[in-house]
Parts: C-alpha cells; sequence; structure tokens
C-alpha cells in the first residue's frame, strides 16, 4: 500500500457493507411473497413458539411499536393469530396458523439460498471467524462507553426494522 493509500475506517465498510446485505434480503423476501419484517415476525415466533409482543420486539431488536405494525400486518394476512395469554390476561402471545408456518418454511428457504450467495467463495472457516467477529464488535457496543452519547450508552446499536 502506498503512503498516499487512504483507507477508510472499518465502521464506513460495515455501514455499507450491512446496507447492501440487506437491501438484498428484503428484495428476495419481496420476490418470496414476503418482507423484511414478516420474515423477523415468523423466524421469532418458529423459534420460540407462542411468545409476547414484548418478547417478540426483544427477540427482533425493535421497538414495541415497530413490532406491533408487522405483527398487525402478518395477522392481516392470516400469517399469525393473538390469543389472551392465560396466566395474564393483559397479554397477547402470538402464534403461527398453518398459513404462517408454510410461508415460514418458504421464506427460510430463501433465506438460506440467500447466505449461500453471499458466502460464495467464504470457506465454513472464514464464515465461523467472521460470526466471532461482529459478536465481538457487538459485544464492544453493548458495553457502556464515557465517549459514547447518552442513547447509545449500553444500547448495543441493535438494528431498527
Amino acid at each position: 500500500m502506498n503512503s498516499g493509500d487512504k483507507v477508510e475506517p472499518f465502521g464506513r465498510d460495515l455501514v455499507f457493507t450491512a446496507k447492501a446485505v440487506r437491501e438484498a434480503f428484503e428484495d428476495v423476501m419481496a420476490g418470496a411473497g414476503g418482507s423484511l419484517g414478516i420474515w423477523i415476525v415468523l423466524n421469532a415466533i418458529s423459534d420460540e413458539g407462542f411468545v409476547s409482543h414484548r418478547i417478540l420486539a426483544s427477540h427482533a431488536h425493535v421497538d414495541g411499536a415497530t413490532i406491533t405494525y408487522h405483527v398487525d400486518r402478518a395477522e392481516k394476512l392470516g400469517l399469525v393469530q393473538r390469543e389472551v395469554d392465560p396466566d395474564d390476561r393483559r397479554v397477547k402471545r402470538l402464534r403461527l396458523t398453518p398459513e404462517g408456518m408454510r410461508m415460514y418454511k418458504h421464506l427460510s428457504t430463501e433465506a438460506r439460498a440467500y447466505e449461500a450467495q453471499i458466502f460464495t467463495g467464504i470457506s465454513e472457516a472464514e464464515q465461523a471467524r467472521l460470526r466471532r467477529t461482529l459478536a465481538k464488535i457487538r459485544a464492544n457496543l453493548a458495553a457502556p462507553s464515557d465517549e459514547a452519547p447518552a442513547h447509545r450508552k449500553g444500547a448495543g446499536a441493535p438494528p431498527r426494522v
């Protein structure tokens, strides 16, 4: 590398890569008849079975209003059903409908194919190293910092959907 070559900050590369990955994933989900929001809802519920809005929002790293919008949409499409929690009638639990399970399996297949595409030419060892490195970066972001703005301290900078 020449002394005149400029190396951009890693955060810039990471942000632009994340943006490209997200946009392409949104296109894949739309092409499969879904959306990123629908995928997040169906994926989280399929992992947990019955979940509350609060647990779903936490799992998806979004706020309650955002997850409510996506759940409302999924419910209108017949993909999820709200039920009163028998242990706490104030809580609504969510579960996949049979159509929601079918859609989840379809979107999951598309998500796996997309993942295979973006990892083309990247060995399993490199993928594992990348996942470990990203986990360390997220842990570093979650650690309180005196230099971080007040709204970011310990927040872990979760992705917004």
